[in-house]
């Protein structure tokens, strides 16, 4: 969150996270204090009245005036009060992503924790309606003076989402709909119960105290019909030592499309990502049959609107890739979308790919099982690890189009196995300890497909092509060594398109000449 932060903390550009390094300066300052005879001792509670004292003699301290340049090159003085938080590293992710959207005149706006309001500057010059909150009654005052004294309006209010009364969604200005919502949310670890940490205001802007999590406190609000109108975005910023690894498997288990726009690595490991989170397909329409032929076939047939899906009880000719048979079991999920009407920049085997590494971090995420028991199949199908029976195939991604004249559809199918017999050649869901409903299923996978294929004006940026590469890697290391055309094969990399890429150069663009020795 933006909200609070030390301006005396020494900066080292780039060596740690921003919030991390004014937490650390704040710690060293006051753990040293804490030492000293009459001052606060480890054994003593969180926040006593020593804590108070120092949080008080810290707000008399001065206001600092530091110059922040918006995307566009405009500089601006920023007054930054004690314990509110500059603009800095994280400010300018976000920034430079809203930059490639901006300007949006007349659109809504809402700054969660808006610190000491630059953000909420650059949206309110780029035309937009701004509403900002922030728990920290400093920043609220700064946020104010910063858009008053440049000529700009926006409501500016105290609190913000939270389970106590700062939560209260009127208080904060969410209980309006808007058009883009920003947080860059609070991703330190909660301290020690008997270690020196940081005041009330400090806290709250720096670590995440919700026992359910802020970030998730967010999804599920947006999941419930708050903040964002129907095709609205939202834009967070999360760690990697909080969130940041599964944010967007956590969107996408609440039916939210979700994908990383910007990425800034720092030396110490740290990684924070920009994840930008919508409802997908706000136009589409959604049909369930009894029986089909193909859920693909029968959906390359509809006139319907981009995002369209048709689900099917059975499916009595399901196909594979090269138009071999696909088989599952009674009870499996099968499902098709309607993806787009010009198929040019619509990549196949790049497609599949994308959609079988989504499903594999999804699952393995919702069953808690590591790297172990679930992984991916180059290009397009999900292997579970069935007791001792080994590795079987529990899914499959399958991409088509068809040309009428001159129109041209492209659909992308997705078959689950949920349940199985013990002595079956599949695998299902239920041997992740996994037994979502059909209905569950869809929500999730509507929000993976609506992730990898939906024009949402940000597209995924070469970090998220290298999680994918990952979860092609990891395939590899389970089902693997490889053979392509009876030779021996260690993956390289992987091209943009999907396809695979041998050490020696050697290309691989079809999975069924490859041949994988654990299966």
């Amino acid at each position: 969150m933006v909200l609070a932060g030390r301006t005396n903390a020494r900066h080292r550009n780039g060596d740690i996270s921003p919030k991390r390094e004014h937490s650390m300066a704040w710690n060293t300052h006051n753990i040293m204090r804490a030492r000293r005879p009459g001052r606060c001792v480890e054994s003593t509670p969180p926040f006593d009245r020593q804590h108070a004292e120092r949080e008080v003699e810290h707000l008399s301290g001065q206001v600092k005036e530091v110059i922040w340049a918006d995307p566009s090159g405009t500089a601006f003085k920023v007054s930054v009060l004690p314990t509110v938080y500059p603009p800095r590293e994280d400010t300018n992710l976000v920034a430079r992503v809203l930059g490639q959207i901006f300007p949006r005149p007349g659109s809504t706006w809402l700054e969660i924790g808006c610190g000491s309001g630059a953000l909420s500057l650059y949206a309110a010059r780029s035309g937009c309606l701004v509403t900002a909150c922030d728990i920290n009654p400093f920043a609220v005052a700064a946020t104010r003076h910063l858009l008053e004294s440049n000529g700009l309006r926006g409501e500016v209010m105290e609190g913000g989402p939270g389970p106590s009364a700062d939560g209260h969604l009127a208080q904060w200005g969410g209980d309006r709909l808007y058009d883009t919502v920003v947080w860059n949310l609070p991703y330190l670890p909660s301290p020690e119960a008997q270690t020196p940490h940081l005041g009330p205001m400090e806290e709250a802007g720096l670590i995440d105290t919700d026992r359910m999590g802020l970030y998730d406190r967010f999804l599920s609000m947006v999941e419930n019909g708050r903040l964002l109108h129907a095709k609205g975005t939202a834009f967070l910023v999360v760690s990697s030592t909080h969130v940041g690894e599964t944010a967007c498997e956590r969107a996408w288990s609440k039916g939210l499309a979700a994908r990383v726009v910007a990425v800034q690595t720092f030396s110490d490991g740290e990684r924070l990502s920009v994840v930008q989170i919508w409802r997908p397909y706000p136009d589409a329409k959604g049909r369930v049959v009894e029986s089909v032929a193909s859920t693909n076939t029968s959906l390359l047939n509809m006139d319907v609107p981009v995002g369209s899906s048709l689900r099917a009880v059975h499916q009595s000719e399901g196909r594979g890739q090269r138009g071999r048979t696909w088989s599952s079991v009674e009870g499996a999920f099968l499902a098709s979308w309607k993806l787009s009407t010009s198929p040019s920049s619509l990549s196949a085997t790049r497609g599949q790919v994308r959609i079988g590494a989504a499903m594999a971090r999804l699952f393995r995420h919702l069953g808690g099982t590591g790297d172990s028991n679930i992984c991916m199949k180059w290009p397009n199908d999900l292997y579970i690890r069935k007791d001792v029976h080994g590795w079987k195939k529990g899914g499959g991604v399958l991409m088509e189009g068809a040309t009428r004249g001159r129109d041209t559809s492209v659909v992308v199918g997705v078959g689950l196995n949920l349940g199985v017999p013990h002595d079956s050649d599949f695998a299902g869901l239920w041997s992740l300890g996994l037994q979502p409903s059909l209905d569950e299923l869809f929500s999730m996978m509507n929000a993976v497909v609506a992730s990898v294929f939906e024009d949402h004006a940000l597209a995924q940026c070469p970090e998220e092509h290298e999680a994918v590469e990952a979860e092609v890697r990891r395939g590899e290391s389970h089902l693997g060594p490889i053979f392509y055309r009876n030779e021996r094969y260690a993956i390289h990399a992987l091209k943009s398109t999907g396809e695979l890429v041998f050490e020696g150069g050697v290309v691989a663009d079809d999975g069924n000449l490859l041949k994988w020795s654990n299966l």
